[in-house]
């Protein structure tokens, strides 16, 4: 029965899971000043058994830092990135690598991933070469994140299975769709981002 394999019901939206599923690995806790930044993300949290975050179960990195900040946002404390702590990306992996089984894929949220895209981008390689399902939602639209000329961006946007863009709108949020905040979100899947030269810059 499915209330079985998923539990009770809980009042939830895409990146605001319920308390229970958060992981707080005291391990992930690393000194800022001694740290490499290009091996380390700035994460609010993980949580585990998300159906609201994309296809099937996820498991779900959250990080900490956005500069779109949407009126209205679900989870406005993710907008600080100090409110999150700089973890190694080597523990993100392997905790992921400890509990993909359990789940179809993983998902990318926040905050603003692509305000990092440099350690995003190590993650999607790492989670690439395991044959991970990646979904990455942004608060841009993927024009203005091709605008930017990243080549860790594009890197990104080439090897994921589906990006959700667009920023959050308030007013939109009757009927969003599945995994949407809002009507202006879309769903864009592997296919057209291995034709990423189509979208309009």
């Amino acid at each position: 029965m499915l209330r079985d394999d998923l539990g009770g019901s809980y009042d939830v939206n895409c990146g605001k899971p319920p308390q229970k599923v958060v992981s707080e690995q005291s391990s992930y806790l690393i000194d800022v000043s001694q740290a490499d930044h290009s091996q380390s993300i700035w994460l609010y949290r993980t949580y585990h058994n998300s159906v609201v975050d994309g296809p099937g179960r996820r498991i779900v990195i959250q990080v900490a830092g956005c500069s779109i900040r949407c009126p209205g946002c679900y989870v406005p404390e993710t907008h600080t990135r100090q409110n999150g702590r700089l973890v190694p990306i080597s523990s993100i992996v392997d905790e992921i690598k400890q509990n993909i089984h359990e789940h179809d894929g993983v998902t990318i949220l926040g905050g603003e991933p692509f305000d990092q895209p440099g350690p995003v981008a190590e993650i999607v390689y790492q989670l690439r070469r395991l044959g991970v399902h990646i979904t990455v939602y942004s608060g841009n639209t993927i024009a203005t994140l091709l605008k930017q000329g990243n080549a860790n961006i594009h890197y990104i946007l080439t090897h994921i299975d589906l990006l959700i863009d667009g920023p959050f709108i308030k007013s939109l949020t009757n009927n969003a769709g599945e995994y949407r905040g809002s009507q202006n979100q879309r769903l864009i899947f592997d296919s057209r981002l291995n034709n990423i030269s189509s979208f309009q810059l």
